[in-house]
């Protein structure tokens, strides 16, 4: 059944493949907006849902990020190893995995991923529908306050034994075992985000908050973990 999930899910996410070409610079030019249907017109939460949520988000905030999005590791690592794939060796093992299994995540209209160095551009088809529902959902939320422009930016996706083990060479406190092995798990900076229109301006603390609303609202409808990264300055998400 998971199986053919993934193979339905890879079907619509290689629809929204063209617009998912465009580079972080903010140059390059989007695809047609037929091409991103599917998107534009699924939401993971239903109003109804969405007024529940509401109602304690804001209190929940307040106590501070690093209390708020506090999953433990073992929660990441029990969805991740439910839905993921089986840790690669290597980069190159990576291009070799079927389409259903791990999907090429490019930058485009809902998210910049910032060159990688030790991870690569995949995910599998479920994670990859969840950070496009938050890139989505973040301009959503900036639009309602009359503001474009902005984009979350990716810092981290798919790790493999190789990376893993380049990672902790430069990095003691990074995990050997780590959500990111199961293409699963994604990291979003909280301090930066890509400029792509000056017309409009929000302030950086404003679109961390912004960012923040939208994981709350997916965290506590049950599609992802969050855990408040202060080291790396990024929300770890893992869809669920």
């Amino acid at each position: 059944m998971n199986r053919l999930y993934s193979i339905l899910l890879c079907v619509v996410i290689g629809v929204l493949s063209v617009a998912c070409s465009k580079s972080p610079d903010g140059n390059a030019a989007y695809a047609d907006d037929e091409d991103i249907v599917y998107i534009e017109n699924d939401s993971l939460l239903a109003e109804s849902e969405m007024e529940q949520v509401q109602i304690s988000r804001h209190r929940k905030l307040s106590r501070g990020y690093r209390r708020t999005f506090n999953d433990k590791n073992d929660a990441h690592l029990a969805v991740a190893r439910e839905y993921g794939i089986e840790p690669l060796k290597d980069f190159e093992a990576a291009e070799q995995c079927r389409f259903e299994q791990l999907a090429k995540v490019d930058s485009c209209k809902y998210y910049a991923i910032k060159p990688l160095t030790h991870s690569a551009p995949y995910l599998t088809p479920r994670a990859k529908w969840m950070l496009m529902t938050i890139g989505k959902n973040f301009q959503d939320s900036l639009a309602s306050h009359g503001v474009d422009g902005y984009q979350i930016i990716v810092t981290s996706l798919l790790r493999t034994d190789d990376s893993v083990r380049r990672l902790r060479r430069r990095n003691s406190n990074a995990s050997a075992n780590s959500a990111h092995r199961y293409g699963t798990t994604f990291d979003i900076s909280y301090i930066k985000y890509n400029r792509t229109d000056s017309t409009t301006f929000m302030p950086e603390y404003r679109l961390k908050e912004t960012l923040a609303e939208v994981l709350y609202d997916l965290r506590a409808m049950g599609h992802c973990y969050v855990k408040y990264e202060v080291k790396q300055s990024c929300f770890h998400i893992t869809a669920r």
